[in-house]
């Protein structure tokens, strides 16, 4: 299973009903054509855009964090949400590799972590005695 994470922004025009409603939808077809598993849906509300986006300068944002299988089913979703009139625009992220990256750098850091405490035992001055 590969994890990504889909970030989409909708036009902050629509009524609390209709952007309910491309929430709902854009999760039922992560969960229904991409096979989406341990889906996690974040709403982090009404952001600045950084740039006007069709002629918009603030949007609510979306976050859906999952796990699917495949590259293809990925860019089926894509392509419903390039024709989807409720998403202004959207981002899809493969983690997975991001996260044993992560995973790698922190079990490096650890292990020089401990080496150096084993390190500084053994220094010449804390050995050293003056024979008494």
């Amino acid at each position: 299973m590969r994890k990504y994470e889909t970030v989409i922004i909708i036009p902050p025009n629509l009524g609390e009903s209709a952007m309910d409603a491309v929430v709902a939808g854009v999760e039922a077809d992560i969960r229904d054509r991409c096979g989406g598993q341990n889906l996690t849906v974040n709403r982090w509300g009404k952001q600045n855009l950084a740039y006007p986006i069709r002629r918009f300068t603030e949007g609510y944002y979306v976050l859906y964090d999952y796990e699917s299988d495949g590259q293809e089913v990925i860019a089926q979703l894509q392509g419903r949400l390039r024709i989807n009139e409720g998403v202004v625009r959207f981002l899809t992220v493969r983690r997975d590799e991001e996260l044993r990256t992560e995973a790698r750098l922190k079990a490096r850091s650890a292990k020089r972590k401990k080496h150096a405490g084993d390190d500084e035992s053994d220094s010449f001055g804390d050995d050293y005695s003056d024979g008494e």
